[in-house]
């Protein structure tokens, strides 16, 4: 009876060993974080990776950690490293393209300003194109946001939503 129970767990861990995913992302940021005096910020450039797990044919969960500048403009030189759960949904997860739109929550780790952290949140929508049958080519539009930032110690702003507007390109490796 005991070879009979491992077999039958056998097909749940090929299951599961095959849901597991990669991500690399590179892309582009434009934060919009227009601070009193003027100051504009730069546009910046995004790299991330993440892990995950498909719980369904059509829906992912990961964790994506990435890093951008927020704002890289004088007197203002301030950057994010992320950390956030996402839940992404495929509209339609037949033929060789699959639109996706998610959602997630997170935290931000911060550099020059008065808060070292932050509760960082995104959306987004995107289209996975079907590579080979473990590699998919990802192309992903993104509101990342970083809630509670406060630049005081620099121009006297404080409590800030930075918005950041990203294309972002990417590679999922499917185990």
């Amino acid at each position: 009876m005991k070879s009979l129970r491992y077999l039958a767990v056998l097909p749940l861990m090929a299951a599961a060993s095959q849901a597991l995913t990669f991500d690399l992302q590179l892309g582009y940021g434009k934060p919009n974080a227009p601070l009193n005096t003027g100051v504009a910020a730069d546009n910046t450039s995004v790299v991330g990776i993440g892990i995950g797990t498909y719980l369904t044919e059509n829906s992912h969960l990961g964790l994506n950690v990435s890093t951008r500048d927020i704002v890289t403009a004088d007197p203002v030189d301030a950057s994010a490293r992320t950390a956030i759960v996402e839940y992404t949904y495929e509209l339609n997860s037949t033929g060789g393209i699959k639109p996706f739109i998610g959602a997630g929550i997170g935290y931000g780790w911060l550099t020059n300003t008065v808060k070292s952290s932050a509760l960082a949140t995104d959306v987004f929508a995107g289209m996975r194109f079907e590579v080979t049958e473990s590699v998919d080519f990802t192309l992903t539009a993104r509101l990342h946001q970083l809630h509670g930032v406060d630049f005081a110690n620099v121009v006297g702003e404080e409590n800030r939503q930075v918005n950041s507007f990203e294309a972002v390109a990417g590679l999922r490796f499917k185990f």
